[in-house]
């Protein structure tokens, strides 16, 4: 994601949060742990890792700057850093960057372990040491309790920042020792205006990602930059939509193609994602049953949808949208996410 050249975050929205941490670097008053909360793609760890880049300028120690200069030796190491979507390495001797493993189901106590030996030791450059752990509602509980022997005993200059987007799945005695800063979908306009004026993305364009991306800065990026990815994502709503067109066989057959063979870290994250984009077109058809066109979510597929509008009243897109619901319970009571699923295409 590009930077935000207006206020120097690489973040669009969430205008509170970004101007607090900025009063915490002024004031100095900077906390041992934060949670930054909230969905998917709001763009929290982009924030985390600018953040990470304000401590660690080394302008920061003299106190010309809240914000990283960009210029000095520090600011250039976390420059050279390729991304934290995108195949993090660490350049930065007093930055580390801890995920989940690919094909992992949660984050394992010996990386927990690693990451703490690592903010353990000294400075490089006689600053702070700032770690983060990205996705840390999918901590294994050994690694949580790992984790939280070293929040009880924080050391000075020493930083931890835990993306989450679920709460409850965070310990409450790791909870209670950090600072939770609550993370919001962004309105239409600020994605708009975003992908406009950062992205340079064409005006039609940008109408049409800032309602799809439904308040998420770092999806609408993704759409705009990734072809494959946008493409990827029209895929499954389409599939949805045919749904109410096919037989059986045939609804079985794309459920093969959704759940079989995927490169994704997690088969259940990933089919939580699909129950969520199909909840949105939900949305969507009782938004046309209403009249109220003009606030769909997925535009791009207006066409399909007028189709299916006359066929599905409001009872039974709202008995739809309780068997969406039904399916997240059973993904996140661990049943197989192809069961959970073909039972979906099934009752259709």
């Amino acid at each position: 994601m590009k930077m935000n050249i207006k206020n120097g975050w690489p973040l669009a929205g969430n205008r509170p949060i970004t101007d607090f941490l900025e009063k915490s670097l002024a004031n100095g008053k900077v906390a041992h742990t934060y949670i930054f909360l909230g969905p998917k793609d709001l763009g929290k760890t982009a924030a985390a890792v600018f953040f990470a880049k304000c401590l660690l300028c080394q302008k920061q120690k003299i106190g010309v700057f809240s914000l990283a200069c960009g210029a000095c030796p520090s600011c250039r190491q976390m420059q050279n850093n390729p991304g934290a979507d995108n195949g993090f390495e660490t350049l930065h001797g007093d930055f580390h960057l801890l995920k989940k493993e690919a094909e992992k189901k949660n984050i394992s106590i010996e990386q927990v372990r690693e990451f703490i030996r690592i903010l353990e030791m000294s400075s490089f450059m006689n600053s702070y040491k700032v770690g983060i752990i990205k996705e840390a509602d999918d901590l294994s509980e050994s690694a949580a309790n790992a984790l939280l022997k070293t929040l009880e005993e924080p050391r000075p200059k020493v930083v931890i920042i835990l993306t989450a987007a679920r709460l409850e799945k965070i310990p409450a005695t790791i909870v209670s020792r950090s600072q939770v800063l609550n993370f919001l979908p962004v309105s239409n306009a600020v994605i708009y205006d975003y992908l406009i004026n950062d992205l340079a993305c064409p005006r039609v364009q940008a109408k049409n990602i800032s309602r799809l991306s439904a308040g998420r800065p770092a999806l609408a990026a993704k759409f705009f930059e990734d072809q494959e990815f946008y493409q990827s994502y029209l895929s499954k709503t389409e599939t949805f939509l045919h749904f109410f067109k096919e037989n059986l066989n045939e609804r079985l057959s794309a459920v093969d193609k959704i759940a079989g063979g995927k490169e994704e870290e997690n088969k259940v994250e990933a089919a939580l994602d699909v129950l969520n984009v199909w909840q949105g077109l939900l949305r969507d058809l009782l938004l046309l049953n209403a009249n109220n066109g003009d606030l769909i979510q997925h535009e791009p597929l207006r066409a399909m949808m007028d189709g299916l509008k006359n066929k599905l009243n409001g009872s039974r897109l709202l008995e739809l949208n309780g068997l969406l619901r039904r399916g997240e319970k059973y993904l996140r009571a661990n049943v197989n996410p192809k069961l959970v699923l073909e039972n979906i295409a099934i009752n259709i």
